[in-house]
């Protein structure tokens, strides 16, 4: 079965491009075909419509195969471009293979042509295939690069968490050292009482280590630091001012 084939084909000869035509259905190709003359007619086309290849002449009347070359180029499109002319010097095809078509073959001998649009095809194919997996390489790279960037935030932010945490935990043991050393400078301050105490039995003082007696209130505000109020209880007021304990 022939395999179709858009070709946009740049030529201002209706006899060439019928000839042309005719080597590409040989070649085993079902060509679809869309002539143009002029610049203009060249631009639309490439915008209005997909091709698969583009076959040009070189030299016309109205212009060129360079020039239809850099519209081609313009459009930002990757077909094959051959320049197919009846007459081309060495340098001309030079000229044109550096400015980008991709072959040129010279009318006498379009036997060349389907070999070199086979060729281009693969060639083209090969070149769509490798920027699908630049911009999918691309698109990975570019979603990595996006995973890092988040994973780096989230570090960062659990980082700061933790330096955070740690600063809290510091002020933390800072603050209960300081209750620590309140407390055992209160502990220190502490007086207090223990063991046995020689007491007298009938005035209450209460004999030290050095031997002598203080009044009790004396020797435990000094071992407790204590404070004192003096007051009197019932029964020593009524024993010691009997003559006023009825009246109070």
């Amino acid at each position: 079965m022939p395999v179709p084939l858009k070709i946009l084909l740049v030529e201002d000869s209706e006899d060439d491009a019928m000839v042309t035509v005719a080597e590409v259905r040989r070649g085993g190709y079902e060509p679809a075909v869309r002539r143009v003359e002029t610049a203009e007619e060249m631009a639309k086309a490439v915008r209005d419509d997909r091709w698969d290849v583009v076959i040009s002449d070189y030299v016309m009347p109205r212009f060129d195969g360079l020039e239809a070359l850099r519209i081609l180029q313009e459009s930002g499109l990757d077909l094959p471009f051959i320049v197919v002319s009846g007459k081309i010097g060495e340098d001309v095809a030079v000229r044109a293979m550096k400015a980008g078509a991709h072959d040129y073959i010279l009318k006498d001998k379009l036997a060349r042509l389907v070999p070199a649009i086979n060729r281009e095809l693969r060639d083209a194919e090969v070149r769509h295939q490798r920027r699908l997996a630049d911009a999918a390489l691309k698109q990975a790279y570019e979603e990595l690069e996006q995973k890092v960037r988040e994973r780096t935030a989230e570090l960062r932010a659990a980082n700061e968490a933790l330096e955070l945490e740690n600063e809290q935990r510091r002020q933390a043991e800072e603050e209960k050292e300081k209750v620590i050393r309140e407390l055992q400078a209160a502990l220190a301050e502490v007086k207090t009482l223990s063991g046995l105490l020689p007491i007298c039995a009938a005035c209450k003082k209460i004999r030290d280590d050095k031997g002598y007696w203080n009044q009790i209130e004396v020797y435990i505000h000094e071992h407790s630091g204590a404070e004192f109020s003096h007051g009197i209880c019932p029964e020593c007021a009524k024993k010691l001012y009997p003559e006023f304990y009825d009246d109070l």
